[in-house]
């Protein structure tokens, strides 16, 4: 839904681009505190059901909805007022912080959504059923399309609202999506104790304990691209403007992998539920080799014809020029890069995200973060020579990552 956002404001010019890239990176800094609840509701329903567990399925589910609501409210309430503040820590061009901050107060009102689709998409998951999630992502991002349509240009008598336009018709499409996920397991799953049954305090802790791992690797990860990408706009807005859309093109590869690694939860934990830890190695593994074909096969566009893909999202021939060299590193480098996706959200579902935030914050923070900024505002380079440390810190993170998946100690945590 973003990068139907970032294309649908190409039109706008490179400073909008530029906003709406770091509203929705600080926005996904915020979401990293619900973001944990999918992995958490996912793992604990699996593992039961491997485990043969008579308690109600929906238990984990109604936990996770309850975190998503105990998190979400007061977070929403907070990041909507202080939105000026944080956008001006991470801005100093006027005409990107006049297009950013509204664009980031109202993603602001989806953070609620986001935790309880998270909730829901967790279930769907693990009983098995992620066509129900497929179907009902697809519907919301054709409802975003037609919303930024309207809202974005002003069609049919609504106001043009520009690129605030396309953040309300992202957080509308959100709602939405709740709202079916709701009216479908209500129909389907009342009698497995949907909303009927209330989670003990000992569920809810377990929800929390298992998402606190994956929601702390996706805060450091998010804020270490807002800081990544500040360090860029200190080289210049065009600049800026080419490494948003990097960065998005990067995330919709690694959709495929994010796919593949919630697939792999299931089965995995499934697997060590019925006592296979063996099996769970397989599927992980298998996982693994699915992504890198799947993901490397889908680069090869990018690669070949990497003009045609950036003009889609930026009109200015300087920043299309400055972005190919990277966009064909990305296409070449992202299959392989695709295990970190893979495995990291597995492990987390088997309770051993830990070591993943140990791998996670120091690669970036310690070894990434720091070499950009030596590299770009330090030594005055430009954006191709900062890919090559993005190229860099990615290789050392799968390696450490695969490392964690190869020794096998996630076999013998239970949850």
């Amino acid at each position: 839904m973003s990068l139907i956002d970032l294309a649908m404001v190409r039109t706008l010019g490179i400073h909008t681009i530029a906003a709406v890239g770091l509203s929705v990176f600080s926005n996904t800094l915020i979401l990293a505190f619900v973001a944990g609840i999918a992995p958490a509701v996912q793992g604990t329903v699996a593992r039961r059901r491997g485990e043969g567990s008579t308690e109600p399925r929906c238990l984990p589910l109604n936990a996770g909805l309850v975190a998503a609501l105990v998190v979400g409210i007061p977070l929403t309430i907070v990041c909507y007022f202080a939105s000026p503040f944080f956008f001006s820590l991470i801005s100093s061009d006027p005409a990107v912080t006049r297009v950013g901050v509204p664009f980031l107060r109202a993603l602001y009102m989806g953070i609620i959504a986001v935790g309880l689709g998270s909730a829901f998409k967790g279930y769907w998951y693990a009983i098995e059923r992620p066509k129900v999630n497929m179907t009902i992502v697809v519907l919301m991002s054709c409802l975003n399309f037609c919303g930024n349509y309207v809202l974005i240009f002003g069609r049919f008598g609504a106001p043009a609202l520009g690129a605030t336009g396309a953040a309300i018709s992202t957080v509308v499409s959100l709602y939405v999506g709740v709202i079916i996920n709701f009216a479908l397991i209500f129909v389907q799953f009342r009698k497995d104790g949907f909303l009927s049954v209330k989670p003990a305090r000992s569920m809810l802790v377990r929800i929390f304990k298992l998402s606190l791992p994956a929601t702390m690797q996706e805060f450091f990860f998010s804020a270490g691209y807002i800081v990544f990408l500040w360090m860029v706009g200190k080289i210049g807005t065009a600049e800026l403007a080419a490494a948003n859309v990097l960065l998005r093109i990067t995330m919709v590869l690694v959709l495929l992998a994010m796919s593949l690694g919630t697939a792999s939860a299931t089965l995995v934990s499934k697997a060590v539920g019925a006592g296979d830890p063996a099996g769970a190695a397989a599927w992980g593994w298998d996982t693994g080799k699915l992504g890198v074909i799947g993901i490397t096969l889908l680069g090869i566009p990018l690669f070949l014809f990497p003009e045609r893909c950036l003009a889609i999202f930026l009109s200015n021939p300087h920043a299309i020029s400055l972005a190919v060299i990277p966009l064909r590193m990305v296409a070449a480098t992202t299959g392989v890069g695709s295990l970190i996706y893979i495995f990291a959200y597995t492990l987390y579902s088997v309770g051993d995200g830990n070591r993943v935030i140990m791998a996670s914050f120091s690669t970036q923070w310690l070894l990434f973060l720091p070499a950009v900024w030596i590299v770009g505002p330090y030594l005055k380079y430009g954006l191709l020579q900062i890919w090559l440390v993005q190229m860099a810190y990615g290789t050392i993170a799968t390696a450490w990552i695969v490392a964690i998946w190869a020794d096998g100690r996630w076999k013998k945590i239970r949850i």
